[in-house]
């Protein structure tokens, strides 16, 4: 007999009686598992509409133990569910791509924290939609912690949040070879003038230091709207890039204006230490951390759920997909 939903909304859903469902806790999202072996795509369709209803109540949906199998299945299911997936295009982070828009999470080594980010926040084209698919989970280590961003409006200090509605966020890039993403990754092309086009189109500020250095400043806002929902939301890349998750060691080296990645104020100032520490704290409290196992298949709203990674030990292929994408107006 199957159990309905009742979301945050009031209003009762149902998945069917082939699946079991359970309510979001402290350390797992809404969670959804097969009863017993299904055809996942046929149900997915079956059940698309619910499921993105959802995704938009909730911000994150783990299903778990339906059998995908790999790349391909998991670009078919993501595609049933959220649409086409898209081109990975300006690049922060170095990715593979395994089949058709289907790449690997990011290839930080394995040693790094990946700080808490919402995908591609930092760029005026976004996805409201981002999947997570896991083809090996590591044996020690490597979660990828998820965090709800509409309840990190309500822990942070008034002021705080005054500060960034008022000026922003400002983001400084720097392509220097052997640190970080190159340009001709980054923009997907070897063509310094079509770079330059890219950038003249969205109004960035840039200069070619010399024949592979660049770099580029600009300003968004650290608010947008839900283009669904129609809430104000926190998006922007502003913690993962400030400057004190930096190795004290590149902080000697480089030069503040070279650093790979960093945000300010969008009126260059710098984002006070206390100012970071709020979002330390938010996430240390707030984080849902649960361990993949093999064929997890994770959905977040983008613009909802910040994720991050942690370190892991031996070997681990997270794949990935992101879909609907809008622009910053």
């Amino acid at each position: 007999m199957e159990t309905p939903i009742k979301p945050t909304s009031n209003q009762f859903f149902s998945l069917g009686d082939e699946v079991n469902v359970k309510s979001p806790t402290k350390n797992f999202p809404l969670a959804i598992s097969p009863k017993t072996d299904i055809d996942v795509l046929q149900w997915a369709k079956n059940h698309k509409s619910t499921l993105n209803e959802l995704l938009l109540d909730y911000g994150a949906i783990l299903m778990r133990g339906f059998k995908i199998q790999g790349a391909e299945k998991f670009n078919n299911l993501f595609s049933v569910i959220s649409g086409e997936a898209i081109e990975y295009k300006n690049r922060t982070s170095p990715r593979d791509q395994v089949y058709k828009n289907v790449y690997t999470s990011t290839s930080h080594p394995k040693d790094q924290v990946i700080q808490m980010h919402t995908e591609n926040s930092y760029s005026n084209a976004y996805n409201h939609i981002i999947s997570f698919y896991c083809l090996v989970p590591a044996p020690i280590g490597g979660a990828t912690p998820i965090a709800d961003e509409r309840k990190l409006l309500t822990a942070l200090k008034p002021e705080t949040i005054m500060k960034f509605k008022e000026r922003g966020v400002k983001y400084v890039r720097n392509t220097i070879p052997g640190i970080g993403l190159n340009w001709k990754t980054i923009y997907q092309t070897d063509d310094r003038n079509e770079v330059n086009k890219i950038l003249d189109y969205k109004g960035y500020k840039y200069k070619w230091i010399d024949e592979e250095h660049l770099r580029v400043k600009w300003t968004l806002p650290a608010f947008i709207t839900h283009p669904i929902a129609g809430k104000e939301m926190w998006f922007n890349h502003m913690f993962f890039g400030h400057k004190s998750h930096y190795n004290k060691a590149v902080l000697e080296f480089f030069a503040e204006e070279d650093l790979p990645f960093v945000t300010y104020y969008g009126d260059g100032q710098e984002i006070e230490e206390e100012v970071i520490q709020e979002f330390i704290d938010f996430y240390k409290e707030s984080s849902i951390v649960f361990r993949w196992k093999q064929d997890d298949f994770l959905l977040l709203d983008n613009l909802c759920f910040s994720h991050g990674r942690e370190s892991f030990e031996g070997n681990r292929t997270i794949l990935t997909a992101m879909g609907k994408p809008y622009k910053m107006e």
